[in-house]
């Protein structure tokens, strides 16, 4: 069976409007349709690995919120795992957006939808950066183990600012870098640039966000019943 291709525009506009929905729809009843959803969807992509995680993250969270929530002592922070289970197969949906999606691929998706182009900038630049970031946060780390500085928790602030303050310049340095690489491919020219990718939406992205759509009007048809 071929892999299923999913548009990222597709992956944007779930990780959009799924997180509101708790304002609007029974909690449990949107935690279950969003991890079989996000499930369903890794299977037909051939991510099985991704969906043994997502089963696996969510359900230890899930053991943990039922064994805090039933001491009076620790029920905040119960509360706080619950919303984390609540999250895992939305922040799952964008840990695969932002790993397998090249920043061209995104651009080219992303200027189908005739979106303001600074938008359209903004959105992939935060997107990417994320790994970015992390390979960064990993530098740092290891030059404070080949210093010999290691984290403690008797002087939290202390050691944050080792974490904080080389990120912080990075962060500047990284912009004017990723600033001019986007000047240099014409990033603010005023036509639709041409893409080595094609990333059109297709019938088959509509039947996902069909099936997506479907699962929340259900959800407030149950919610009425």
């Amino acid at each position: 069976m071929k892999a299923l291709k999913v548009n990222p525009i597709v992956l944007i506009i779930i990780n959009i409007i799924a997180p509101s929905m708790y304002i609007f729809l029974s909690g449990r009843y949107l935690q279950i349709f969003l991890l079989a959803f996000a499930a369903s969807l890794f299977t037909l992509m051939g991510r099985y690995k991704r969906v043994i995680a997502l089963f696996v993250v969510y359900f230890f969270l899930i053991g943990v919120y039922t064994v805090t929530f039933r001491s009076p002592d620790l029920k905040y922070i119960g509360l706080f795992f619950i919303v984390l289970a609540q999250s895992v197969p939305c922040i799952s949906l964008a840990a695969f957006l932002i790993s397998k999606y090249t920043s061209a691929q995104l651009l080219s998706a992303l200027e189908t939808m005739r979106i303001p182009r600074v938008l359209v900038v903004a959105v992939t630049i935060t997107i990417k950066y994320i790994p970015t970031f992390r390979r960064e946060f990993s530098y740092i780390l290891e030059s404070m183990r080949l210093r010999g500085i290691k984290f403690s928790w008797k002087r939290p602030v202390k050691s944050f600012q080792y974490f904080i303050v080389p990120q912080l310049f990075r962060c500047a340095a990284l912009a004017e870098e990723v600033t001019a690489a986007g000047l240099v491919k014409g990033i603010d020219a005023p036509m639709r640039r041409t893409s080595f990718y094609e990333e059109k939406i297709t019938v088959t992205d509509y039947l996902v966000l069909l099936v997506f759509v479907i699962g929340l009007v259900g959800g407030f048809v149950w919610q009425k019943m």
